[in-house]
């Protein structure tokens, strides 16, 4: 469905907020008049007391629009299904038990279905379409139990949360509070007890001291059992804050497989080492570029033993140990995987608006990538025919062999003047593909799509909203815009100003918020912190944003001033965040903890860093720091870069090789210093 159409049942809701260049960007969200009419209705009814009649209405209003959007602010946008149920649950005592009376017979059905045939589904249904019932405190519990018995305790924790009461445990949450059960039949403090473990499970001990906290002040009597220990729940739970050696620790390391590490954008457990020579380096030429290679910013990745790279119309493959070709093809050395034979690129002719970027993504012993021209709107007048796709290669059995090839095509249909385009690289899990998508030139459409790994077809596309940008016609636009993926739900939040969350298995929207279009030209990416229940991003110049994971609500803003452009991750409550300058702010109310200025050029960041451990890498110019993570200070000399023939860059770390790119080049550091044996330790110059 087009935007514009449906207007007797369909709102748009325009705001205006500064632009990056010169002028300002006009979003639009669509939204439904009718179920709007229908809450204003709600509003009255309830404001009468008539119980019966608001609830038949709510009822209505869930049936017939519960995956449209509604505003509940001037920025702020939830679905009709999330608006509803945070209506029902806000209801006093009379009105609640009128809703009961007609809904829990049908979710007990749904309860039972679930509990007895093992089916999520059902147990989820209960969530989404009658979270007021009777039968959801019941299903929240068993969702949380399954989720734990899964090794799942952050999402155990997500489920078991909502059960506490709110500030007002008679009426439900506040208007712009926490969304709860209104009155769960289980122990508040048996509740909190288990986050306390599930946070500790997840090592996130700045969350678990909270909650104990929270305990000890409301329930400081309350007794249990834990680990088969019988006492005070506080006592029991305090010896488990004092030896952190008996959790399970963060499990292994894994690969880092996509930009910032996860599909989560939250680094990986890397354990980290001292880096010290150049291993290996490789300068690219321009033959696969879409402009002079310097000009792109590349964010490798590595699976198994080997380190991929995309160029804008080839995706390499190489040796982490040596850099040699990942398989050789015809004597040829410049690692080149996708295309095979290489075909001559078609450049577009006009001025580019943004910065190229290339990224990928692996997943199950496949490797994905966006290919082709980084053009993702194209200049009116542009004489030449710009083409990318979407590849997906086989780097586990196949040596790179092309499995999957996804072009535009299968994306809606598009008008005349314009296409779709693939508005950034696919994120992969779990057999599925997802990829931001985009339209038109200066009137942008912005959207989701969501395909088969294995057959390429398009499962659903869903559109987020539109936006008049000041990006004259006459030059092609490149945009970067990368989702982010956590517990089954999908971030969008790109270089427009428009952050949403959707369910990644069906497309529904959650919630959007439309905010300050952060002023770099990309990557852009939010960080979810579903631990905490937030999700970070960039807006505007120079400010960082915390927003309600569950509806999109405003948390808190800090103004980080020399402007921002990089989260690198969440650790232990510090959410690391770079610009110009290095800063690390506490999750909960955005405090700066610690930071580190820039005050000269040279001193400024240079590249993406990453977070490993307690340690946190920041390349500038011409050096490595390697800093603590809760302290900022630093943990050895700095690493001078200049004399390993390399400057900062996007950092990538792989057991015991720091990835750094940069300026059209690879350099890989090893955990050996100074000159080695020529035998064992010849620097490995591959150039192309």
């Amino acid at each position: 469905m087009r935007l514009l159409s449906g207007c007797a049942t369909v709102g748009l809701v325009l705001l205006l907020f500064p632009h990056r260049t010169t002028g300002q960007v006009a979003v639009t969200v669509e939204t439904s008049n009718a179920a709007r009419q229908k809450l204003r209705l709600v509003d009255e009814y309830l404001a009468n007391q008539s119980w019966n009649e608001a609830v038949d209405l709510l009822q209505q209003t869930l049936d017939e629009h519960a995956r449209s959007l509604v505003p509940v602010s001037s920025t702020r946008f939830l679905n009709v299904a999330g608006r509803v149920n945070r209506l029902l649950v806000s209801l006093p005592p009379a009105g609640l038990a009128v809703y009961r009376r007609g809904i829990d017979p049908r979710a007990r059905r749904w309860f039972e279905t679930g509990r007895d045939e093992a089916d999520e589904g059902s147990l989820q249904r209960i969530v989404y379409e009658a979270f007021a019932s009777r039968w959801c405190d019941e299903a929240l519990w068993l969702l949380g139990q399954r989720a734990w018995e899964a090794d799942q305790p952050r999402r155990a924790a997500g489920y078991w949360r909502q059960l506490l009461p709110g500030d007002n445990p008679r009426t439900g949450a506040p208007p712009g509070g926490r969304f709860h059960f209104p009155d769960s039949a289980h122990a508040p403090a048996e509740i909190r007890a288990r986050l306390v473990l599930c946070h500790c499970l997840e090592s996130r001990l700045d969350l678990a001291r909270r909650e104990w906290k929270r305990l000890k002040q409301h329930h400081p009597g309350a007794r249990g059992t834990i680990a088969g220990e019988q006492g005070r729940l506080v006592d029991l739970l305090e010896k488990w804050l004092a030896r952190p050696e008996t959790w399970r620790t963060i499990g292994p390391p894994v690969e880092h497989t996509t930009l910032g590490g996860t599909p989560q954008r939250n680094g990986i457990n890397a354990v980290p080492f001292d880096p010290g020579a150049a291993l290996w380096q490789l300068t690219f030429g321009r033959q696969h570029t879409a402009a002079q290679s310097e000009e792109t910013d590349r964010f490798p990745v590595v699976v198994g033993q080997h380190l991929y790279v995309a160029d804008s119309f080839a995706v390499r493959g190489f040796r982490i140990d040596d850099g040699q070709p990942a398989w050789p093809r015809d004597d040829s050395t410049d690692g080149v995987l996708y295309p095979v034979p290489s075909g001559v690129p078609v450049r577009a002719s006009l001025p580019r608006s943004g910065q190229i970027v290339t990224s990928l993504c692996a997943s199950e012993g496949r490797l994905f990538a966006r290919v082709g021209s980084p053009v993702t709107a194209v200049a009116v007048r542009e004489p030449r025919p710009v083409f990318h796709e979407l590849v997906g290669l086989d780097v586990d059995t196949g040596e790179g062999k092309l499995v999957l090839q996804i072009e535009t095509s299968g994306l809606p249909e598009s008008d005349n003047r314009h296409q779709w385009s693939f508005d950034g690289p696919p994120l992969v899990a779990s057999g599925r593909l997802w990829v931001a998508t985009r339209h038109g030139h200066p009137q942008v459409q912005m959207g989701v799509a969501c395909f088969d790994t294995v057959s390429g077809k398009r499962i659903w596309h869903q559109q987020l909203g539109a936006a008049a940008t000041d990006v004259e016609e006459s030059m092609n636009v490149v945009t970067h815009n990368v989702l982010s993926l956590a517990d089954g739900t999908l971030f969008y939040s790109g270089d427009l100003g428009l952050t949403a969350a959707l369910d990644a298995k069906t497309g529904t929207i959650h919630w959007i918020n439309v905010h300050t279009a952060p002023a770099h030209t990309g990557p852009h990416a939010c960080l979810p912190d579903l631990a905490s229940g937030q999700v970070f991003l960039c807006s505007g110049t120079d400010s960082v944003m915390a927003l309600d994971a569950t509806d999109g609500r405003p948390l808190w803003q800090r103004v980080l001033p020399g402007g921002l452009r990089h989260l690198l991750g969440v650790r232990h409550g510090l959410l690391i965040a770079t610009g110009r300058s290095l800063w690390a702010l506490e999750t909960a109310n955005g405090r700066i903890a610690w930071q580190r200025l820039a005050r000269q050029a040279h001193q400024q960041t240079t590249g993406r860093g990453l977070v490993a451990g307690q340690t946190v890498f920041w390349p500038t110019r011409n050096l490595l720091h390697l800093l603590d993570l809760t302290t900022g200070q630093p943990q050895r000399q700095p690493l001078r870069l200049d004399v390993r023939g390399c400057s900062g860059g996007n950092l990538l770390l792989s057991g015991n090789r720091l990835v750094i790119s940069s300026n059209g080049r690879l350099t890989i550091l090893g955990p050996f210093a100074g000159n080695r044996s020529t035998t064992k330790t010849q620097l490995s110059q591959v150039r192309h």
